[in-house]
């Protein structure tokens, strides 16, 4: 069982983690041209998603304990197969490897192959997925990702490079 005062630290500092993740976003989203909604500039992204991040971040300590929400007939499946430390240590560093090479690919070979990459990597993370799963996440992905930002957006990512 564990302690309602850990969990509701916990929650206040991760909260906090991220509004100040968001509000650093914002500031360094400053730096560049904003523009507005018609005509979006480089910095217009990074401010929403600061947005968003501080907006998280504030309502993360306010949200409900998922066990104070249960009802008390209905049981909670506590007898479900837990991740041991070592699944969770996978995921964490697959998710942490995925980042990396996301800057790295997407450095030297353009927006394309570090999505695969990104995706790929965080999907072998979870021990459920085989890596002919987590291919095929990272291909959907990375044909969302083309849609989305080169074809919907029109935002002038190098899809492909070299060096």
């Amino acid at each position: 069982m564990r302690s309602k005062t850990l969990a509701i630290k916990r929650d206040v500092w991760g909260g906090a983690l991220i509004a100040l993740c968001g509000a650093l976003t914002i500031i360094e989203a400053n730096s560049y041209a904003v523009g507005e909604l018609a005509r979006m500039g480089p910095g217009y992204f990074p401010m929403l998603v600061g947005c968003f991040l501080v907006a998280l971040g504030v309502l993360i300590p306010l949200s409900p304990d998922p066990d104070d929400l249960a009802q008390p007939d209905e049981a909670v499946d506590h007898g479900a197969p837990q991740p041991t430390r070592a699944e969770r240590l996978r995921g964490m560093a697959c998710i942490a490897a995925g980042i990396g090479a996301f800057i790295v690919i997407g450095n030297f070979l353009g927006f394309l192959p570090a999505t695969f990459a990104l995706v790929f990597i965080a999907a072998m993370g979870d021990t459920s997925n085989s890596w002919r799963s987590a291919a095929l996440l990272a291909t959907a992905m990375t044909v969302f990702g083309w849609l989305v930002f080169s074809w919907g957006l029109q935002l002038q990512f190098p899809m492909f490079r070299w060096g």
